[in-house]
């Protein structure tokens, strides 16, 4: 069996990752580089399957391209494609607004859409001579790790995982996997410890309470998936007297994984809150709600476009008024730039900004301590290290301190498992 890096190796975005046994070539996510569009490489040879493990544009952003003339299947759960379906959709919005060239068709979305089978949790399958076992990711909604098995031998391929649960997700189970020779790892935070749960959520809410208080807006910009259904439960969990209202595609995303209760750690909570949440629609709503205190949760989480926009151009220069990220903000992005010049710039503008800008950890990847315990227990035979900024110091770490085979191949790198 030979591995095929064709991107997300010693970076993080357009997560692609060729398997060709002696039968077949699996394909697992194929995803774009979202700060600049760009795709991963192209299969020398068609696949003869595609596996989508969650719907995060680093992960699903360059599918609908590689069906404009090819055919072959693409596994994923219901709720992957789901999301994976609006994103698409929304991709080609931000292109044509950054006045990038369109990624795929309308058309193409389509062919993709024909070709999707539906696998659930705890499911076998086989792709030609190759047996694929789904477990549970515990990223977001609808998340799966696939182990490949052929020839006798076994891969497990991440894709984005955690083991720590949340208050939208139980976390992935080590215990699950049995006999792993090649582990092909997620290292997004292989030297970063994420602070408990309970204390990030106590933080978060003490800033939008003191800015309610304060006479302000706590505006609180999202991932449409996973991270907006999450932070909604959050908010309504201390029965707030604010308004709360819920705009762009988080309302969407939202929707759609209310769908599959069965993935959820408690639908009910998740119900409660999107139910007591407010919709919003047009910016003739957006300028009414700018009137009084509430908080508003709103795509994108990068703010790099959505209604998230809207408010900022309205609120970054109202001192009693707060920006509170809820998710790693990507180099080169609008978020990005102002967490660390404190100025808000897009094609636009321009301008400082005088709110209370505070930036919350609600990752939804496995940090340090819960990838090393994760390795010790699995006792892979070799570890590939991929979708991370520290690839190769994480690779001799494993080698030197855990004594387990461990590379950090490039983006185009052809590596030989077995």
């Amino acid at each position: 069996m030979k591995m095929y890096a064709l991107g997300g190796f010693r970076e993080v975005g357009r997560n692609a990752v060729l398997l060709e046994t002696s039968h077949e070539r699996i394909l697992l996510d194929y995803g774009v580089k979202v700060e600049t569009g760009e795709f991963p490489l192209k299969p020398e040879k068609t696949p003869n399957a595609l596996i989508l493990c969650h719907p995060h544009l680093d992960h699903c952003g360059s599918i609908p391209a590689l069906y404009r003339k090819k055919a072959f299947p693409l596994f994923g759960t219901a709720a992957t494609f789901d999301q994976s379906h609006l994103l698409w959709v929304d991709s080609m919005k931000v292109a044509k607004l950054k006045k990038r060239q369109q990624p795929f068709t309308l058309s193409d979305i389509e062919r993709a859409r024909s070709q999707e089978t539906i696998i659930t949790f705890g499911q076998e399958f086989e792709i030609g001579r190759s047996l694929i076992e789904t477990h549970f990711a515990g990223h977001v909604p609808g998340s799966i790790m696939p182990v490949i098995e052929s020839d006798g031998n076994r891969v497990l391929y991440t894709s984005d995982f955690n083991t720590i649960s949340t208050r939208l997700l139980n976390g992935a189970n080590a215990k699950e996997f049995k006999n792993i020779d090649v582990l092909i790892t997620e290292t997004t935070y292989a030297y970063k410890e994420h602070p408990p749960r309970e204390e990030t959520e106590k933080l978060f809410l003490e800033a939008v309470e003191e800015t309610i208080d304060n006479g302000g807006i706590a505006l609180i910009p999202v991932f449409a998936v996973g991270r907006a259904a999450e932070i909604l439960m959050v908010l309504n969990s201390i029965k707030p007297k604010f308004p709360i209202y819920l705009d762009g595609m988080a309302r969407e995303a939202t929707e759609i994984i209310l769908h599959y209760p069965e993935l959820l750690r408690d639908p009910r909570a998740l119900k409660d809150a999107f139910e007591k949440s407010i919709p919003i629609y047009t910016d003739e709503e957006r300028e009414e709600i700018l009137s009084s205190p509430c908080a508003i949760v709103t795509t994108g989480g990068c703010i790099e476009g959505g209604p998230v926009s809207f408010y900022l151009n309205k609120l970054y220069n109202n001192s009693k008024s707060s920006l509170l990220f809820t998710g790693y903000q990507i180099p080169h992005t609008a978020g990005r730039f102002l967490l660390e010049t404190g100025r808000y710039r897009t094609q636009n503008i321009d301008v400082k900004v005088k709110m209370n800008v505070q930036n919350f950890d609600f990752s939804a990847h496995i940090g340090r301590t819960q990838l090393l315990e994760f390795i010790k227990k699995l006792r892979p035979g070799k570890i590939i290290c991929m979708h991370g900024d520290n690839c190769q110091e994480f690779a001799a770490e494993i080698k030197n301190n855990i004594g387990i085979d461990a590379v950090a191949p490039e983006s185009g790198d052809v590596i030989k498992l077995f």
